[in-house]
């Protein structure tokens, strides 16, 4: 009977400490509006940097002419100067706050 009980006594502690590592953040981080917004910012980024990529490839694989490469860079830069801007408008992340118990 004890060769039955401790293994699950032992599985039992190893979950209760493990459980914090794995629960997902609190609700009311996800739930302010500034995190939602800077997650929408940082997804255009992304594709502006990936756009940036892209018109650069194609140009040196000449499917671009130099004046489409350098018209298409610099309305890309723009944009990506805008989107920078409001990044920096929205300061700092909030980090989420551990649970004391």
């Amino acid at each position: 009977m004890e060769q039955l009980i401790a293994p699950i006594l032992f599985i039992g502690v190893v979950l209760y400490v493990a459980y914090p590592l794995f629960a997902e953040p609190e609700e009311d981080i996800r739930k302010d509006p500034r995190n939602a917004d800077r997650e929408q910012v940082l997804e255009e980024k992304e594709n502006l940097v990936a756009n940036l990529k892209d018109i650069e490839m194609d140009y040196r694989m000449g499917k671009l002419s130099q004046e489409d490469y350098e018209q298409l860079k610099s309305d890309f830069e723009q944009l990506a100067v805008g989107v920078f801007d409001r990044l920096e408008q929205l300061g700092p992340q909030k980090r989420p706050k551990m649970k004391k118990k």
